[in-house]
C-alpha cells in the first residue's frame, strides 16, 4: 500500500510468525533510538501504520498489542 512516497508492507494477513519478526525488528531500532510513528490508517480499526526508520508496515493494533503484551511478560 502506497501513501504519498512510502511504501507500506501490508501485515494484516500475514502470519504471527512474520508479524512478530517485523515487530521485533521494530522494538530493535526503538532501543537503538530510532523514533516509531503508529497512526490509525484511513480503513479505521483495528488497522493502523507503523514507521520506525526505513520500516513502514500497516497492519492490525491487536495483534501488536498481544505481541508487546508477551513481551512485557517475557521481561
Amino acid at each position: 500500500m502506497t501513501r504519498g512516497s512510502v511504501s507500506r508492507k501490508d501485515l494484516r494477513l500475514a502470519s504471527v510468525q512474520e508479524k512478530e519478526e517485523t515487530y521485533k525488528l521494530i522494538d530493535g531500532l526503538t532501543e537503538l533510538g530510532v523514533t516509531v510513528s503508529i497512526k490509525e490508517h484511513e480503513s479505521g480499526f483495528p488497522a493502523v501504520t507503523v514507521d520506525c526508520g526505513e520500516i513502514h508496515i500497516l497492519t492490525d493494533i491487536l495483534s501488536l498489542e498481544e505481541w508487546q503484551a508477551k513481551q512485557k511478560k517475557a521481561e
